[in-house]
């Protein structure tokens, strides 16, 4: 059963009792109210006709004896003051009855002195209110009966029952349907929520609860949304790097085929013809020069791996050392492309690990001495608490759509330079890598035809601590 169902249904039984509980307290609370004032009334009026009857007796008395006549009219002028309706019954111990206008018989015996009885009784579609009571008067033992209507006490009862049954069912309807409309409204929350977990759980992980209420469901509804997003996002991350790994695993096949091919082509002529000296020189250097590309891509793709699998201890350094090393380590290709190198830092001491920052440095000034230009800058410079690396040539630029793509795996801008510079396109997804591990993001500045500044941020060490 769904819980709309259940919800409804609960309010609807529990208004359903409610209602009868106090259409039957309303009812018999009234009734029992009037049949108390009906019921003093009655003995009040029985206490009356007795007095009275006690008074004629004494007041006729002859002889100390009241004649069996007197005694039957002293009944008939009593049952007088009952009014419509009522009846009495006066009766001798010994002489019997004296006077009676009920329809049915009594029995006495059940009388006992001081006490008075009543009981109620159904007749002809008539109730009444018979009360007993037995007195001494003069020497004789009397009972006394009387008989009161109160069929209008159980008329206004049943009036008041069908009047209460039609309120009732009129509350029951318009309950009924408040609590349809309530159980909807406080339902809704949970079949939107159902049915976006369905829409998730069938893969359209864009669908949200669209729930605005300000209680526990809308809470619950704010959380699921939470979750839905940062499990969209997760969703995206893992389809991007699927997407990342295909292509990686595309351009890897590509990148180990063409040298390959080019090794195989020409070993193959060397094997089967025979060349001059110059062409198996000529032969020979194409083999070398794809084999060392080949190289160049296990070293690069084992760095990669490294830098996955590894955990790093980043040490305080004194920054200039590692890039006037670094400025150190390029100065022969430098001036062998011709290209002037200048290395400007302001001394500072960072965190990090020497040899991978160090990488980090030789792969952003290689890519920045392979950019045609003829200056390249590696800068230094301390702001504050953080210390700015830059790097800057002055070479042929990064088209703005590709700039996005430059760290990821075998991408290359110029894939002609590239292999001819025996490029893997992995040198700058290496050096993204280096760079998360250090805390920092490369940011990159570009315009075709006018070079490219490559900086990021390292926070600063006070100075001359140790590590």
């Amino acid at each position: 059963m769904r819980y709309f169902h259940k919800f409804f249904l609960s309010i609807t039984l529990i208004l359903t009792a409610a209602l009868a509980v106090m259409e039957y307290s309303c009812v018999a609370f009234s009734l029992n109210h009037s049949f108390r004032r009906a019921q003093d009334s009655g003995l009040m009026q029985h206490q009356l006709i007795k007095h009275t009857i006690q008074s004629t007796i004494l007041n006729t008395l002859s002889g100390g004896i009241v004649p069996e006549p007197r005694l039957s009219a002293i009944g008939e002028n009593a049952a007088g003051l009952l009014g419509t309706g009522g009846g009495l019954l006066l009766a001798g111990e010994a002489d019997g009855i004296y006077y009676s206008d009920l329809a049915f018989p009594q029995d006495f015996g059940d009388i006992q002195e001081g006490y008075i009885n009543y009981q109620v009784v159904r007749e002809d579609g008539a109730v009444s209110l018979i009360i007993k009571s037995e007195f001494t008067q003069s020497g004789r033992r009397l009972f006394l009966v009387t008989k009161q209507d109160i069929s209008q006490v159980f008329s206004e009862a049943e009036n008041l029952l069908a009047q209460c049954t039609r309120l009732y069912f009129l509350i029951l309807a318009a309950s009924t349907a408040a609590a349809l409309g309530l159980s909807w409204a406080l339902t809704r929350p949970l079949t939107i929520l159902r049915r976006a977990t369905r829409a998730f759980g069938n893969g359209d992980y864009s669908f949200r609860a669209n729930i605005h209420a300000r209680d526990e469901i809308g809470g619950l509804a704010q959380d699921y949304n939470k979750m839905a997003d940062t499990v969209e996002e997760k969703i995206r991350e893992l389809e991007a790097a699927a997407s990342r790994q295909k292509r990686f695993t595309a351009n890897f096949a590509h990148e180990l085929k063409t040298p390959m091919t080019s090794v195989i082509g020409y070993a193959d002529m060397i094997y089967q013809r025979k060349l001059s000296e110059e062409e198996t020189e000529q032969a020979a250097w194409f083999i070398m020069n794809e084999g060392m590309r080949l190289e160049a891509l296990s070293f690069k793709l084992m760095d990669l791996f490294a830098l996955d699998q590894t955990g790093f201890t980043l040490e305080e350094t004194e920054i200039t050392t590692v890039m006037q090393d670094a400025q150190a380590s390029l100065l022969p290709s430098a001036e062998k492309r011709g290209v002037e190198f200048v290395c400007q830092a302001e001394p500072a001491w960072v965190r990090l690990e020497y040899d991978l920052f160090k990488t980090l440095l030789l792969n952003l000034l290689d890519n920045a001495l392979k950019s045609g230009g003829k200056h390249v800058t590696l800068l230094g410079r301390a702001e504050k608490e953080l210390y700015c690396v830059s790097v800057s040539d002055d070479g042929r630029g990064i088209p703005s759509d590709e700039l996005m793509r430059i760290t990821e795996a075998f991408y290359m801008v110029d894939k002609s330079r590239s292999r001819r510079e025996h490029g893997a396109g992995l040198g700058l997804a290496l050096c993204a890598r280096i760079a998360g591990i250090h805390g920092t993001k490369l940011e990159y500045v570009s315009e075709t035809g006018k070079g490219t500044t490559v900086s990021f941020t390292l926070r600063k060490e006070a100075e001359g601590d140790e590590a």
